[in-house]
């Protein structure tokens, strides 16, 4: 293990563990450079000197970086530190696509196929520069916060022109996913990808695994002899056409499967349109390959015991030879040989009635034939002798196909069909730079079927829009203009979901906010989609934090997503405190004095009034007029 805060490569500093393997351990760790998080795969410390490990360490990094894609782990850097090999991974902060079934299950079927769109994506680009992976299961894809697929764990991944690769490790892997081929340490080919790609999608749309067992054997032997368990009888809601996609992919003889995950994906993208909502069950042309014995690695078949008996002395005389007797001699000895020969006619009629009515079989059920690799002509050619019809020519980019020769079909080859009935080609066009198109604000399945027939893998992202109509296209990943080859560029198209619940009912009748509090105006705001303008202002009528006016006013119809501004009380402004100091003087009057007599006020602030006291002094009252203080009340009373 290494420890927290290690400076890997003078570079990646390990902030936490992410997973340990068998043949290396995971960490997070931070780009000091970019200043970035990654992913960081480092061999482990007591296989650094094993060379088969070390070599298929490499071979994941060499398979992974010659794989740029939006939907597999991309491989920033490799290195070693004193003599250890690592290798720098882009960090998906999300769930496995196991954790995301099981916290998820039931899915949608769109959402199924979106997930599966990018994995099939992803895999035909690992196919087409000859990169098998092997281990394709949940466990290896990752998902991030936004809902993309990123495949990852290439480390059992094999080139295909690869010849030092032998049988021995070509079994390993999950046994859950595994292809029967793959069980008896068979060729591992493009098509054992394919079985496993079956079996997660079989996962995605029922939320389990089609086998289970207690010992990997036990399930490797279901693999290889067991039909895959079918979905609609536990859920009508799934199209026949899809199941009929997870029937092809994992179908036991490789020959029966798709041709390649390219073809899977367009049929799979077509699975839920209602123009195949009457497709019957797929039937492999080639039935069960793998009815012979299994031997599984590792495991040795037992000799049986000799049942040869000690050797017995051999007889003087030698035992007279008993004539052999036919079947039907030994039926007619026998003294029941009546009930025999009844039994014999009953089942000679029935092996009749059979196959008469197998000979009835009804004429309009055909199976699609391979057409793909041939020119256009020759693929019409042969549809029309399998009694069917040519229905539209597509015309598409491809790296992988010869121009004018066939990519695909729709439906795809081993489906039954009505005889007569069309089918579409998907013929190449060449390799050649093309410009994207601008399809936002168009449709998406138009925009879609117009990308797919150019070669482009689309990914769909949906998103609520207030100004967007539904299905309606808000952005493209890629600009208006751009050249690209579109067999090797995936596009995303992100997807107006429509307004969001809240705002659907677009009109708002405004309350009267006033004396309302500040959180009770915002908390009305929210519940209606409105946005707050807050200003703050002094009254001295209003209590402070209680709303004073609101623009526009209580009645008023709105629009969610309008702008109300609202007067906040900041309660009475305090003026500064000021003292203010007066100064008068009042005369000693006396005896002599007239008692009516007063001396001169202060012209606003007080007043004053002596009155003789005989011995005691002046009698003198003082008046203020201010906020506090009234001229009707005496402020101070002095004699």
């Amino acid at each position: 293990m290494i420890d927290k805060g290690y400076l890997l490569g003078e570079r990646y500093r390990i902030i936490d563990t992410l997973g340990e393997g068998g043949m290396a351990n995971v960490y997070l760790a931070e780009d000091i450079i970019l200043q970035r998080k990654v992913a960081v795969k480092i061999l482990r410390l007591d296989l650094q000197n094993e060379p088969q490990t070390q070599a298929r360490f490499q071979r994941e990094a060499l398979a992974t970086s010659e794989l740029s894609h939006p939907n597999i782990v991309s491989v920033l850097d490799v290195g070693t530190d004193h003599g250890l090999p690592y290798m720098v991974m882009e960090y998906v902060d999300g769930p496995d696509l196991k954790e995301y079934i099981r916290k998820n299950s039931p899915l949608d079927l769109r959402e199924v196929i979106r997930i599966m769109d990018q994995i099939l994506s992803a895999v035909a680009l690992a196919h087409k520069h000859n990169v098998i992976h092997r281990d394709l299961k949940p466990q290896n894809i990752l998902m991030d916060k936004r809902g993309n697929i990123k495949i990852a764990d290439f480390g059992i991944a094999v080139a295909l022109n690869q010849s030092s690769i032998t049988q021995t490790n070509s079994v390993m892997g999950s046994v859950h996913y595994m292809s029967p081929e793959q069980t008896r340490g068979g060729l591992v080919t493009k098509q054992s990808d394919i079985y496993s790609l079956g079996i997660i999608l079989y996962e995605l749309i029922t939320g389990k695994v089609p086998f289970n067992g207690d010992t990997p054997v036990s399930i490797a032997l279901k693999h290889a002899q067991e039909p895959i368990p079918s979905i609609r009888k536990k859920d009508k809601s799934v199209p026949q056409a899809l199941e009929n996609v997870v029937l092809k992919a994992t179908a036991k003889d490789p020959r029966d499967r798709y041709a390649s995950a390219q073809a899977m994906k367009a049929d799979l993208d077509s699975s839920l349109d209602p123009e195949r909502s009457d497709e019957p069950v797929f039937v492999p042309n080639h039935g069960n390959s793998n009815d012979k014995t299994i031997v599984l690695p590792g495991f040795k078949p037992q000799k049986a015991e000799s049942a040869e008996e000690p050797k017995k002395e051999e007889k003087a005389e030698a035992e007279p030879i008993k004539e052999k007797k036919s079947f039907w001699q030994n039926v007619k000895d026998h003294k029941w040989w009546w009930i025999f020969s009844v039994i014999a006619a009953g089942l000679i009629i029935f092996i009749m009635i059979f196959a008469l009515s197998g000979n009835n079989k009804k004429p309009q059920d055909v199976n699609i034939p391979d057409v793909t690799n041939i020119t256009e002509k020759a693929a019409e050619n042969k549809l029309e002798a399998a009694g069917l019809q040519v229905g539209k020519i597509i015309r598409r980019q491809s790296d992988d196909v010869k121009k004018g020769y066939v990519i695909a079909s729709k439906p795809t080859a081993g489906n039954s069909v009505n005889r007569g009935k069309s089918v579409n080609l998907i013929v190449s066009s060449g390799s050649s730079m093309v410009k994207v198109p601008n399809v936002v604000g168009h449709d998406y399945d138009k925009a879609a079927e117009k990308l797919e027939n150019q070669g482009f893998d689309v990914i769909r992202e949906d998103q609520y829009s207030n100004k967007i109509p539904p299905n309606d296209i808000i952005s493209q990943s890629i600009a208006a203009g751009v050249e690209v080859k579109p067999t090797q560029t995936t596009i995303t198209l992100v997807v107006s979901k429509g307004k969001s619940p809240r705002q659907r009912n677009n009109s708002v009748t405004l309350k009267d906010l006033r004396n309302y509090s500040l959180k009770g105006a915002q908390d009305y705001a929210k519940e209606h989609g409105l946005t707050l303008q807050i200003n703050q202002e002094y009254s001295d009528d209003v209590e402070k934090g209680l709303v004073i006016s609101m623009d526009p006013g209580p009645g008023t119809k709105v629009d969610r997503g309008s702008t109300i501004t609202i007067k906040v009380s900041r309660g009475p402004k305090k003026e500064k405190e000021t003292t203010i100091t007066k100064t008068f003087t009042v005369n000693y009057v006396g005896d002599n004095v007239n008692k009516n007599e007063k001396p001169d006020n202060d012209k606003d602030n007080s007043s004053s009034s002596s009155e003789s006291s005989e011995s005691k002094g002046d009698h003198v009252q003082i008046y203020i007029k201010d906020d506090d203080h009234s001229l009707s009340n005496i402020y101070r009373d002095y004699t």
